[in-house]
Parts: C-alpha cells; sequence; structure tokens
C-alpha cells in the first residue's frame, strides 16, 4: 500500500511545481526527464527498496508532469483563444442559477468538445430564476479567461474546473432536457434547499443550506453569520468535508448495520452527496477516503490512512491539476494529514499525561481537543498564508460545538427527507435541528467576543510565536516523561509568548507619535490613523479585489493591537469608498460613524449602513457645517460638502493634524473644482502626506491644489491594472515635478507611514 502513497506524493509534488514554479515549457522538460528516469530505474527495482522507491517517485513526478501539461492543453489553451471574443455556445446548465442584488451567476457546460465549464453573469435579468440543472440552452456571450481576474492571475474559479467567464447578452432555452450525474445530483439539491426554507426560519435556513449542501451563496451575504463563524473557527462546520460524509455513513451503518450490503450502498450515496454539494476538492477528498475506508474490509485488506490521504490527493489532482490552488483542497488536506498523523498519539499522550484510561469519561473530550490541536498544527501555515489570521479558539469552539454539528445534519437531512413523504414529519424533525443550529450560531457568537478571538498573523513577532509554538510542540513530543507538565508547560508557554507577541505589536504601534495606513483594498480606499490609543478611518471600500475591504481593515487593525474604532469618517457613499462598513461593524466595534448630510440623495449603501449600525449600537452623525474634534494627540478638521452637485463634489474633505507636525490631507474622490474652493475658502498647512484624490484620476489633483498644499508624501489608493486607468500619467507627472515621494497601493501594497515628532 505504502507504493502507492510514494508514487501519488511524487505526482502531487510535480503537479504543485508545475503550477507554482515552472513554466509550460519547463513542465514538458520535466516529463520527459522523469520518464526517461523512471525508464532507467526500472532496471535497477530488483537491487533493493531505495531503487524501488526512486523508481516510483520518478513515475510518479512523470505523470504529474504529464497530466498538467495535458490538462492545461485541454483547457486554458482553449480559453486563452477565446478570450475576449463573443461567441454562441450551446450548453448544459450545471446548477440552478445563483440571483445576486445586481447579476445572476449561472454554470453551465459546453455540450461540444471541449466540454469547458463556463461561469455566465447576466446583468440584463434574462435567465429564468426557476432555470433547472440539465436543461440545454443557446447563449451569446463575451467571453473572457477565468485564470485572470483583474488583470492578475487568479485561482478561485479554475482550481474548480471552470475555465471561461462569460457576460450573458443572449440565452434561449431549447426544449431538450440532458440527464447526467451531475445535474441530477443538482436538482436533488435545489429539491432539499426548498424543503430547508421552508422548514427552517430564514437566519438558520442559510446557516442549515451551508451545513447540509454546501450551498453557500447566501452565507457570504449574511455578514453576522459569516464573521462570527470565521471568528470562532467554525468554517469548517459548513464546507463539505470528511466530517459530513462520515455523518452520513455513521447514519447508513445505524440505519441498515455494518454488512457488506451497507458498504456498498453507502459508497454510492457518498459519492451522489458529493455530487450534489458541488464535488469541491474537500468533498471529493473525503469521498476518495470514505470509500477506501469501506472497501477494506470488504477486499479483506487494511485501510492505511496516509495512503487512501495521497491516492485521494493524486485522483483529484489527476482530474484537475489547477485543483492544487484551491484553498479548500489545501485546508482539507492538510487538516486531515493532522487527524491521520498527529491525533491519535496526542490524544494517548494526553490521556497518559493526566492517567486517564481508555474507558474515561473524559476521553471524548481529550480526544476532541487534541483532533482539534492536530488540525491546528497542519493547518496554521496553510491558514497563514491564504487569510493571515489564526482563530484560536478553535479548540474550544469545537469542545463545545462538533457533539452538535453531527445531530444537527442528521435531524436536518431526516427533517428534509421525512418532509418529501409526509410534510407534518418533516416540520416536527426540523424542530430540533432549529434549535440545534441557533445553539451553534449563538456558540459562534460569544467565542467572537471573547478578545483576540481572531489573531492576525503580521509581522516578524507573530510568526516567530508561531514558530515557537512548532518547536515547543516538537520538545514536548519528545519528552517521554513529565507526566501533566508535558502537556501542561507548552500549552502555557504558547499563551503566554502569544501575550507577548501581541504585547511587544502593540507596543510597536504605540510607540510612534502615529502611524497612518493605507490599506490595500483594490480599487478603493480605506486610511486608519493611528496614535495612542486612537483609532480613526477614512472610508472603507473597495472594488476589484476578492477581499471584503472592512475585512481587510478589521484583521489590519487586529494585528496593530486594536479592537476598536473611535471615528470613522465616511467622504461619500460610492460602492469604493463604503461597501465594508458593515463587513467592518461585524468585526470591530465602532463608536460613531460621520457623513455627508445628503448622502441619501443617491446612494444605494445608506439603508445598509444604517441598518449595521443600528444594530451594534454605532452613532451615526450629518456632518452640516465644517467641524473640528480632537482624538488623544489628534486634531481632526472636516469640511462639510456643497449642497449640490455630483456625489464626488459633495465628498467631505479631512484634515488631520498629528500634534503640531504632521498634517495629513484627504479628499476623497474630491474634483479638481472642490480642489481649488478649498484652498480659496480655508487656509491650509503645508502638508506631509496626501492621500491623492479619486485614485489618481486625472479629474484630481489640481497643479494650483498641489502647490497650495505643498506635501512632501503622496499615496495613491488604487486597485492594480484597474479598467480606469487610475493613476493616470498626468497625475504622477504632477506628483513627481514637485518632488514627492510617490507611494501606490497597486505596487507597495499596504503602505504604513511611522509618525515621530521631532
Amino acid at each position: 500500500m505504502r507504493k502507492l502513497c510514494t508514487s501519488s506524493c511524487a505526482l502531487a509534488g510535480a503537479v504543485f511545481a508545475s503550477y507554482y514554479l515552472l513554466p509550460l515549457k519547463g513542465c514538458i522538460s520535466a516529463a520527459a526527464v522523469f520518464c526517461a528516469a523512471a525508464v532507467l530505474l526500472s532496471f535497477f527495482r530488483s537491487r533493493g527498496d531505495l531503487c524501488r522507491r526512486a523508481f516510483l517517485i520518478a513515475v510518479g513526478a512523470a505523470v504529474g508532469f504529464a497530466a498538467y501539461t495535458l490538462h492545461w492543453s485541454g483547457t486554458l489553451r482553449y480559453a486563452e483563444a477565446w478570450d475576449g471574443t463573443e461567441q454562441t455556445l450551446q450548453v448544459r446548465v450545471m446548477e440552478a442559477p445563483a440571483e445576486f442584488d445586481y447579476y445572476t451567476r449561472l454554470h453551465v457546460q459546453r455540450t461540444e468538445k471541449p466540454k469547458l465549464d463556463l461561469m455566465l453573469y447576466d446583468y440584463r435579468g434574462s435567465i429564468d430564476p426557476d432555470l433547472e440543472p440539465g436543461r440545454l440552452l443557446s447563449v451569446t456571450a463575451k467571453l473572457r479567461r477565468a485564470d485572470l481576474r483583474y488583470g492578475e492571475r487568479s485561482d478561485s474559479y479554475v482550481s474548480k474546473d471552470i475555465y471561461l467567464t462569460g457576460t450573458l447578452h443572449e440565452i434561449t432555452e431549447q426544449p431538450d432536457r440532458s440527464v447526467t450525474l451531475r445535474t441530477l445530483a443538482a436538482l436533488c439539491s435545489r429539491r432539499i434547499s426548498k424543503f430547508a426554507d421552508a422548514f427552517f426560519s430564514p437566519d438558520t435556513g442559510v446557516f442549515m443550506r451551508s451545513l447540509m449542501l454546501g450551498d453557500k451563496t447566501d452565507f457570504y451575504r449574511d455578514l453576522p453569520l459569516y464573521a462570527s463563524m470565521r471568528g470562532a473557527g467554525f468554517m469548517h462546520i459548513v464546507a463539505v468535508s470528511g466530517m459530513h460524509i462520515a455523518f452520513l455513513v455513521g447514519m447508513i451503518q445505524l440505519l441498515f448495520g455494518a454488512r457488506p450490503a451497507s458498504s456498498v450502498f453507502g459508497i454510492l450515496l457518498v459519492w451522489f452527496f458529493v455530487f450534489m454539494t458541488g464535488a469541491s476538492p474537500s468533498a471529493v477528498r473525503a469521498g476518495t477516503m470514505q470509500t477506501i475506508l469501506l472497501m477494506a474490509p470488504v477486499f479483506r485488506r487494511e485501510n492505511d490512512g496516509p495512503t487512501s490521504l495521497a491516492a485521494a490527493l493524486a485522483l483529484i489532482l489527476l482530474m484537475n491539476p489547477f485543483s492544487c490552488a484551491s484553498v479548500s483542497l489545501q485546508m482539507s488536506f492538510s487538516a486531515m494529514a493532522g487527524m491521520i498523523l498527529l491525533a491519535e498519539p496526542l490524544t494517548d499522550a494526553m490521556l497518559a499525561a493526566f492517567r486517564l484510561n481508555e474507558q474515561s469519561r473524559l476521553r471524548a473530550p481529550v480526544a476532541v481537543i487534541a483532533a482539534s490541536l492536530a488540525v491546528l498544527a497542519t493547518s496554521a501555515p496553510v491558514t497563514v498564508l491564504h487569510f493571515g489570521t489564526l482563530a484560536v479558539y478553535s479548540p474550544l469552539t469545537n469542545l463545545l460545538g462538533l457533539w452538535a454539528v453531527s445531530l444537527c445534519f442528521c435531524f436536518g437531512y431526516l427533517s428534509c427527507l421525512s418532509g418529501m413523504l409526509f410534510l407534518p414529519l418533516g416540520r416536527l424533525l426540523a424542530f430540533p435541528a432549529e434549535m440545534l443550529a441557533r445553539y451553534l450560531m449563538t456558540l459562534a457568537r460569544l467565542i467572537c467576543r471573547l478578545p483576540h478571538h481572531l489573531v492576525a498573523m503580521r509581522g516578524t513577532e507573530m510568526l516567530l510565536w508561531l514558530l515557537l509554538c512548532y518547536l515547543l510542540a516538537f520538545f514536548a513530543w519528545r519528552w517521554k516523561t513529565g507526566g501533566r507538565m508535558r502537556i501542561v508547560l507548552p500549552l502555557a508557554l504558547c499563551i503566554l509568548s502569544l501575550a507577548a507577541a501581541l504585547t511587544a505589536v502593540r507596543q510597536w504601534y504605540r510607540s510612534a507619535d502615529a502611524v497612518v495606513a493605507a490599506l490595500d483594498v483594490g480599487q478603493g480606499a480605506c486610511v486608519c490613523v493611528l496614535s495612542g490609543d486612537t483609532t480613526l478611518m477614512f472610508d472603507c471600500g473597495g472594488q476589484n479585489t476578492l477581499e471584503n475591504a472592512g475585512e481587510t481593515a478589521a484583521v489590519w487593525l487586529e494585528g496593530a493591537g486594536r479592537n476598536r474604532v473611535d471615528t470613522l469618517v465616511l467622504s461619500h457613499l460610492h460602492e469604493d469608498h463604503a461597501n465594508g462598513v458593515s463587513m467592518l461593524l461585524e468585526m470591530l466595534p465602532v463608536r460613531r460613524i460621520i457623513l455627508s448630510p445628503d448622502a441619501d440623495a443617491d446612494a444605494e449603501l445608506l439603508p445598509e449602513i444604517q441598518q449595521a449600525a443600528e444594530a451594534h449600537g454605532t452613532e451615526l452623525i450629518l456632518l452640516r457645517a465644517d467641524s473640528t474634534f480632537r482624538e488623544g494627540n489628534i486634531t481632526v478638521q472636516l469640511f462639510s460638502p456643497p449642497d449640490s452637485g455630483e456625489e464626488n463634489e459633495r465628498c467631505i474633505i479631512s484634515l488631520v493634524s498629528v500634534g503640531d507636525d504632521y498634517d495629513l490631507l484627504y479628499t476623497g474622490d474630491s474634483p479638481k473644482r472642490a480642489e481649488l474652493q478649498l484652498i480659496q475658502t480655508h487656509s491650509l498647512p503645508d502638508t506631509e502626506l496626501l492621500v491623492v484624490g479619486h485614485h489618481g484620476s486625472d479629474t484630481s489633483t489640481d497643479p494650483v491644489f498641489l502647490d497650495a498644499v505643498r506635501a512632501e508624501q503622496a499615496v495613491i489608493s488604487v486597485g492594480r491594472n484597474n479598467s480606469y486607468g487610475h493613476p493616470s500619467r498626468q497625475v504622477l507627472a504632477r506628483l513627481q515635478s514637485r518632488g514627492m515621494e510617490i507611494y501606490r497601493t497597486d505596487r507597495n501594497g499596504t503602505v504604513e507611514v511611522r509618525v515621530n515628532a521631532p
């Protein structure tokens, strides 16, 4: 069995190297080199274990490099050829349409070769919301490569086997229907989703659909639910994985017993469930491993955890090598590696340390804590790399919540399946699921109230803390004696060192007179000013990015040792300046928000912000006249906008002064006319830092205005490869001609300026 593990790991390594390290020509050369090495080593396989392993590695690597090359040729080669063209295609609907505020999204697949999957976006309301999977359509759409988003390489679609996106222009439904396993599973998923909507209240219905079906379309739009689940380290329960499939198999064996026939039926049901939940890499991994587990006793073979994990990874990568970039795959496999390699030894060590036997009532909670720590240990690098945070209370969350997750999942499915046969029975069984769902949601919210529930892993101090945790874990593993201290001492040192690291980070930001940060929020703006205990923000929005500006701001502030915002000033309510406010309020308390008095004239975001502010006790203040306020060492002058003009002309302009020696000017999207009016009606000091207006557009940053403010440094908050052409060459030339140091978030990322008094 370990032969399969060796070759599968080599195959996976080759695919990862192909995706992240090598150009396509390099992959072809590597495939040829390893193929030749495999042929050569085949003559020496009988000369020892080392030669056999080398042969297996060469074979696995050759297959991995070749699979990546062939898959690219059969998918992205066509996507590159069709990029930017308008095509009329015959397609099959793969999933039910997903409706959003301004568009509808539809997952389809070409019926002709190559049978590429596409994601179509409809901004005209042409798609019937009741369109069912399996229907055949004729569509005309402007196509784009799915591996490029916002001008940069992106894996969010290609890792899910989707290679083209398109803006829908025309759609015609065909009378025919095509039934495949995927479309049949999608139909069942939609049916169960409708029963869930009928049986559960609106707030728990979103959670139940995510838990049962992995359908997170509405989950991410429910900001309180998403923020609490992420902060509590509970996101894994709404990502279909081995836990869900284990629940499903457990239900089958409970109903039909652990017989060979049950195993075969269980395998069929598991794979139907995998396709019904979207066949994400984590679900396919879980399905593959569960299949091996169920088939092992049938063929009288012993299940080997590392081998089944490696084989599952190899199978997924052979089907779609680009899935190696999927966060779902990386998180799933890293977590499962911890479960297989560390969970049981850690459980035994904890039981031995506390002198508990196998029959002890405390074994189950100890096993949950051990498994949580094992998963945290192996998945932490992936989590930090992709999200930049760690949910440090996840072991506590799992201890208090996992028992309820299994019951909630089972009662949820029993209610929906029973409801198909007898509606009252379905409603009756939905009641315990509803109560359990509310318990889990409440638990997540309570965990998120604990201090530092989501630790930002930014800076040298936090990375050193993580490294120290691994070193302490290694010494604890090598320390064969010590009793309870073998467990307690490393955990205590990890907690104390975390407190020390957080204190050091907080003190570093407090040691300056102020720190000004223009956050990288894509094509948008979010500026934070920290001084002492004071935290100010100016705007919170961004576009052309996969991340929410509010989440980005909250994580950055957490990394700076801040757990609240004193004042948030919104220059105006365009999406790129305010679409992250609601998420920010979910993640951090904000004392007050200041905005324009006529912000409701043409702002669709205002009701959303008002609702979020009311829910979190945030004061809303309308700026009706020029105002000055002081927060600690910071003085803020707010210049009220005019009563008429476009919304860009009705921006609040902010002048932030740190002590008597440092001034920052933030103009939002104010046009040249507003800039000139400002310098004509107000006396402005020499400005040390200018946040360049309107993301560097030539509609702002008038030369006369620049001469008046005499800034030393300029920051341009702008998205990478944005479609607006920001910043303009003319603006850059004006800034350079005046000797300003220029920083850009599209090139420099988040820009931090440390202010120290002379």
